[in-house]
């Protein structure tokens, strides 16, 4: 075996790990831009989560006035 049969064995072992390298590095970016995708579908904003807390706040409160009104109503009737 020459220099030169070494040499081009040697080269060609480091094109195959850099090549596998590569590709894992192409699949291992696809995997992330998928997470980021998915990511994007699933998960609420903060301004999208703070209009829904807002809403479900005031739900509540109108809910609490309508039961005190409730419960002052049946106050009075429990009175006569």
């Amino acid at each position: 075996m020459t220099l030169d049969t070494a040499f081009q064995i040697a080269l060609a072992l480091a094109a195959l790990f850099g090549g596998i390298y590569i590709r894992r590095q192409q699949q291992d970016i696809r995997d992330l831009e998928k997470a980021v995708e998915r990511i994007r579908e699933e998960y609420q904003r903060r301004e999208d989560a703070r209009h829904n807390h807002t809403a479900l706040m005031d739900t509540m409160r109108d809910l609490r006035a309508a039961i005190e009104r409730i419960d002052e109503k049946l106050d009075r009737k429990a009175d006569k």
